[in-house]
């Protein structure tokens, strides 16, 4: 939540208070010399306020001071003279009484009565180019619209297996597995898929920064070590990947894999002594293409933050 919006009619109600009502109390020099300090600060306070609000716009972001000026006309105008007229006939004030002068012949001065009606007239007008200012601030095209970031879904390494693709399958391959169960096999293979090329897409000094497991950098190691002239630019996934999911480890991923071999869903890239990797059968590179725009989007991010930070920090030193 801003407060200081609060803080410049806190500012502006004490400036009212202090200029109006204390009027008729002031009788003694020490309390004039007091309560004019008050006065003096309290306009002073409330443009502080509205610069520190200033400051969050555009226009004094980008320096057009210009701009900025020539927008609050009322307030750059009005606010010198508020401020001439308010120490003007302070000082008057302060130079008789320390002469010991009598409050009631204060008002007898040459020219003392005509500078406090203008005072008063100028600090009216002070107070609505300050109100003004501040319905101004509130317009939204002062400043800096940031766009919500667009999320873009992953694609789909496979799509969910039909009733008429499961009751083509032979129930000797199948097995006992149920097509809500291959299906959920299915998501849980799109989800491996996806998470192996978020990590692999990702820098390893990202990655550092991110704090992400040992086990994920090694695993990240011994999937680029899997890469090779048969699985370029196509997403795929092994066999001995399947028991790094609880769900896929045991017969549903041998089932799901005999299905989707079957139904010629995945086709063999390539096969060692160790494990046998499968791709779609469009043999796409979809879900990298997406971990690849990912990590470019998150590499701008972090760039685009310590640019921030570091301009922030700039202008609090």
């Amino acid at each position: 939540v801003d407060f200081t919006p609060i803080a410049v009619l806190v500012s502006l109600a004490l400036d009212l208070g202090l200029n109006s009502l204390a009027e008729p109390l002031i009788a003694h020099v020490g309390i004039v010399i007091l309560v004019t300090c008050l006065q003096v600060a309290m306009p002073l306070c409330t443009l502080v306020f509205i610069f520190v609000m200033f400051m969050r716009t555009t226009l004094l972001q980008s320096g057009n001071f210009g701009a900025l000026s020539s927008k609050f006309r009322g307030l750059s105008v009005i606010s010198p003279l508020r401020l001439f007229l308010l120490m003007a006939i302070k000082s008057y004030r302060i130079g008789e009484f320390t002469q010991s002068r009598p409050w009631a012949l204060v008002w007898e001065l040459d020219g003392y009565l005509p500078l406090f009606v203008a005072e008063k007239v100028v600090m009216v007008f002070y107070y609505l180019a300050c109100y003004n200012t501040l319905l101004q601030l509130g317009d939204p095209n002062l400043y800096t619209q940031r766009a919500p970031p667009i999320e873009r879904k992953p694609p789909e390494f496979l799509a969910p297996i039909s009733l008429r693709q499961y009751r083509s399958v032979p129930e000797i391959i199948r097995g006992k597995s149920s097509a809500d169960a291959l299906n959920t096999a299915v998501r849980f293979l799109n989800e491996l898929v996806i998470e192996k090329y978020q990590l692999m897409m990702t820098q390893t000094a990202e990655l550092h920064m991110l704090r992400v497991s040992d086990e994920a950098l090694q695993l990240r190691k011994a999937w680029e070590g899997q890469e090779g002239q048969e699985t370029l630019h196509i997403d795929c996934f092994s066999d001995s990947d399947l028991k790094l999911f609880p769900e896929l480890a045991g017969q549903e991923g041998n089932d799901l894999l005999q299905v989707l071999k079957h139904l010629n869903l995945v086709v063999t890239l390539k096969t060692t002594r160790q494990y046998s990797i499968y791709g779609s059968s469009k043999k796409g590179g979809e879900v990298q293409a997406w971990a690849r725009q990912e990590a470019m989007s998150l590499r701008e991010a972090h760039a685009r933050s310590k640019k921030e930070a570091k301009v922030e920090g700039y202008r609090r030193g």
